[in-house]
């Protein structure tokens, strides 16, 4: 049966997290639209979706404190080397 109140309180977080796009990293950007498009019509929300936007929300609020852009430092990738399956003779 479809809940009206957690897809009202998601849609509502949705709408919180549209506001601060600006300084989401690219990560969190992609999650968003993805869960724009997810829920365009009313669904059931996901807990892990509605716990996503949460997150998104705590993240831009202790990003606050630092000297940190989104668009300029958010591009960092670990390149670990690789290695191939060992064998064991």
């Amino acid at each position: 049966m479809f809940n009206l109140t957690k897809y009202v309180e998601l849609k509502r977080l949705l709408t919180e997290v549209e506001a601060i796009e600006e300084k989401l990293m690219p990560n969190e950007l992609e999650m968003l639209r993805s869960l724009q498009a997810k829920y365009v019509e009313p669904l059931n929300p996901d807990p892990f979706d509605v716990t996503s936007l949460n997150v998104m929300l705590r993240n831009v609020e202790i990003r606050k404190g630092y000297r940190f852009d989104p668009r300029r430092d958010g591009g960092r990738v670990i390149n670990l080397p690789r290695k191939g399956v060992s064998k064991k003779n």
